[in-house]
């Protein structure tokens, strides 16, 4: 009696419901029931990561005091019609009267520094140049390693950068402005060696003179990649305390040459790193950190990038047990956020959870696919869900129902026991990316996996000492 007691805390209320809604010989019985969920922590391994946004830094997990380390590869875009001037009117020459480029350079722009993030910490990283461009029908993880592949060039360009959030070599009255904003910049301006083995004063020249041989390389971003330029492969070498989104990048040079009127000007000429062309982060984690953490009993861990997710075990039998002929036409279930009493030591909680079957989960991002709320849900902590320190959701009968009949379509304990996650879904950190900006028109368009800093305990595990997670369950049928 106390084991039933403990697992399926029977509210068992019913309501004389629907007399208003329907005529008297359609009247509902509803009836409410709670059931225990059980949660666990499991490691997320690697994650599948697009090309909306880069991550680079080396932060100190100060909930663990494992160091979380993100490089990032960027391939550059170039626009259609891509033109520059006839090359008789560039006035920058150089060996061989060559026209060419009188500086380049790569910058990286960041935002959205983590909360653990110290500004005036400094950090040494690497440009190195791909060999050969990263193909877009593969799909890359976060654990991918150009190195390791073999993509960086041996022989090619390689420049090294210390650099810190806040960079104090640019005059404060230049930060201070509206339209600045915190960029790393690679110089480019060193003698360049080509694959062929032809020298340039600089990269910039290098692409110039490539667009004067080949003008068909310049048709499209596949052309370009593949001819001129693979991209190039950022490395975290040496310090912490940075961790920051990259969300644009820029490949630009300068020269000078006429304008309409013959007066001699400085040009620049950009190739962007956008979403047409491939961007990938490289998330290195401490895992027998993870692993352990992952042990632990008395809850459960939401943790990114590329950390922990929670498992959850939903009672399907128990909820279908009598009410084989009833609808549910409600399920809800609440996932306690647990505080950290530490305040130096409590990472940001990640914005969004997506819920989605166990066995779904890597189809769900490699299919670009949206949660549906037939079988995948997200929530957003403390605000969508109308309570705070919590993530809610507030219907996921449709999933239940599936769940069920699954099982019920394979052939019943047989068939669960060759599918042991039947009945388990994960919670997983995600990042949205919507229509627009505005908060009355904006639709999802794309869930991807949080590749920031963030990290919660949940209520949960198999020796909690909380209250128990409970899944309330509405159930409706029709007076006989």
């Amino acid at each position: 009696m106390l084991t039933s007691l403990l697992f399926a805390a029977c509210s068992d209320e019913t309501f004389d419901f629907g007399s208003t809604l329907t005529q008297q010989a359609d009247k509902l019985d509803i009836s409410a029931t709670d059931y225990q969920v059980t949660t666990r922590s499991v490691m997320a391994d690697s994650v599948l990561l697009r090309s909306s946004y880069c991550y680079l830094g080396r932060v100190k997990d100060p909930e663990t005091g494992a160091y979380v380390t993100s490089e990032m590869m960027t391939q550059f875009n170039v626009l259609d019609n891509y033109t520059l001037p006839a090359e008789d009117k560039i006035t920058s020459r150089y060996e061989n009267n060559m026209a060419g480029a009188d500086s380049c350079q790569i910058e990286l722009y960041m935002s959205s520094p983590t909360g653990i993030t110290d500004t005036l910490a400094a950090l040494k990283i690497k440009l190195s140049e791909l060999s050969e461009p990263m193909e877009e029908n593969i799909k890359y993880y976060s654990n991918y390693d150009p190195v390791k592949a073999g993509k960086v060039r041996n022989d090619g360009l390689v420049v090294d950068k210390m650099f810190s959030y806040n960079d104090l070599t640019v005059a404060d009255t230049l930060r201070s402005k509206s339209n600045y904003y915190d960029c790393i910049v690679f110089k480019l301006n060193q003698p360049y060696t080509a694959k062929d083995g032809t020298v340039y004063n600089n990269y910039g020249t290098y692409l110039m003179q490539q667009y004067y041989r080949h003008p068909e390389y310049f048709r499209n971003a596949y052309t370009f990649t593949h001819n001129v330029c693979p991209g190039f492969y950022v490395s975290v070498h040496d310090g912490e305390g940075v961790y920051t989104e990259v969300p644009d990048m820029a490949l630009r040079f300068y020269y000078r040459g006429k304008n309409s009127k013959d007066s001699i000007i400085t040009f620049s000429s950009i190739f962007a790193g956008t979403e047409e062309v491939l961007q990938t982060t490289k998330i290195d984690n401490e895992k027998a950190i993870l692993e352990y953490m992952a042990s632990i009993d008395t809850c459960s861990y939401l943790k990114a990038p590329a950390g922990l997710y929670t498992e959850v075990t939903l009672p399907i039998d128990d909820i279908f047990r009598n009410h084989e002929n009833d609808s549910i036409m409600t399920a809800k279930v609440n996932f306690q956020r647990i505080n950290n009493m530490v305040k130096d030591q409590s990472l940001t909680a990640p914005p969004y959870v997506l819920m989605v079957p166990a066995d779904s989960l890597t189809s769900f991002f490699e299919k670009k696919k949206l949660a549906d709320n037939l079988t995948s849900y997200y929530t957003t902590y403390a605000v969508s869900s109308g309570y705070s320190n919590q993530y809610s959701f507030a219907n996921i009968s449709n999933l239940i129902t599936a769940m069920y009949q699954a099982k019920k379509a394979g052939g019943g304990e047989q068939w669960a026991a060759k599918h042991p996650n039947w009945n388990k879904v994960l919670l997983v950190p995600v990042q949205l990316k919507w229509s627009s900006t505005s908060s009355t028109t904006a639709t999802v368009t794309g869930i991807e996996h949080f590749v920031g800093i963030a990290s919660t305990k949940l209520v949960g595990g198999s020796q909690n000492h909380h209250d128990p997670i409970l899944l309330n369950i509405v159930y409706g049928k029709f007076k006989q």
